[in-house]
Order: C-alpha cells, then sequence, then structure tokens
C-alpha cells in the first residue's frame, strides 16, 4: 500500500496501473526494493514523470523500513510521517487501507469535492495542510465502513467529480452542487 500511495503521487492512476504490475513482479517486498539498482528503478517509473525523484524517495523509504522496522511497514502515524516522503495523505491512507483503522484522507480530489458539494474552500496556498479541512473529513468519515467510504471519494473524484470536464449530468449530487451543473454543457 505504501509503494502504491508513492506511485500514485503526482500521477494519474491509469499510468501507474500500466506499470504497476511489472514493478511488483520485479520488486514483490520491501527488501527486494531495498536491493535494486536505482538505474532500474528510474527506468521502469520513467513512464510516470518525476521518475529520479520517484526513485530515490522509494529507495530512501525502503532503506528506511528495512533498517529501522525490520522491513515492516510501520502502522504507526507518527512513525509513517518520519518516512522521507510520506505526509497527511499517505500516512492516513496506509493507515486505513493497509492496516483497517479509521483515517480520514484529504488529497486534492476530496477537497475537489468538499468544494463542491459542501462549499468549503481553504484561504491556505496548500489546502491539503489546511487543518479545518482534515477536521471536516474526520467528522465525515463513518464509524463503519470508513474504508469503502474513503475508497468511495476517491472513485467518485476520479470518475464523475473529475478536475477537468467533471461528469455533471451523471452526478447524483448534482442538484447540492454548489456548481450546478456549470459544466455539462461544455
Amino acid at each position: 500500500m505504501l509503494v502504491s500511495e508513492l506511485l500514485l503521487q503526482k500521477t494519474d492512476a491509469p499510468k501507474v496501473e500500466a506499470l504497476f504490475n511489472d514493478f511488483f513482479l520485479k520488486y514483490p517486498t520491501i527488501h527486494d526494493l531495498y536491493r535494486a539498482k536505482i538505474t532500474e528503478l528510474e527506468k521502469i517509473l520513467q513512464p510516470l514523470g518525476l521518475y529520479k525523484k520517484r526513485s530515490l524517495r522509494l529507495k530512501s523509504i525502503a532503506h528506511e523500513v528495512v533498517e529501522e522496522y525490520s522491513g515492516k511497514i510501520p502502522s504507526d502515524r507518527e512513525k509513517l510521517l518520519e518516512l522521507n516522503g510520506v505526509g497527511d495523505y499517505i500516512a492516513n491512507a496506509v493507515i486505513c487501507f493497509a492496516f483497517r483503522k479509521s483515517m480520514p484522507i484529504v488529497d486534492t480530489n476530496v477537497i475537489r469535492i468538499f468544494e463542491r458539494l459542501l462549499n468549503v474552500h481553504s484561504l491556505k496556498k496548500r489546502p491539503r495542510t489546511d487543518k479545518e479541512i482534515w477536521i471536516i473529513a474526520k467528522k465525515m468519515l463513518p464509524k463503519k465502513n470508513f474504508q469503502d467510504y474513503n475508497y468511495s471519494l476517491l472513485d467518485f473524484a476520479s470518475v464523475i467529480c473529475k478536475d477537468r470536464k467533471p461528469d455533471c449530468q451523471n452526478c447524483m449530487f448534482l442538484k447540492n452542487c454548489n456548481f450546478g451543473g456549470k459544466y455539462i454543457y461544455d
């Protein structure tokens, strides 16, 4: 889960999906990633863009996990946040999806849904760092089925409430949307 989230950073899911199987066949464990050569990683990750930075980050995290945690991804949020390149979203996503603990997730897609459906706007330059948005996300997180809820936010944002050309006419929330279907006729 941690590696998947790192691959998805600043990248569309279909790009990651195209190389996902090859990547995980070559590096099925964190130990395999730890032993990987940077040049091999760069070659595999090149289609994603930012491949040099991504390769170094993956190697660094693999090194930290193997050396400091005996090859086990930490389930503690604070320990995850100490890993190079892991921020609030990735830490919470790993805890929620891999360790099945209740955690809200906030990324640009979730923020877009909150803006359009809840009229919540951050004044921060990087809204994903806005504590108020995280508080709202936590309040909205159901006690049960929190994983399904988080996945549904991500799926809704990728299929219907897209950044460019959202599918407003097929949106079940159209009447409650602050954009009011402005994209239907674009």
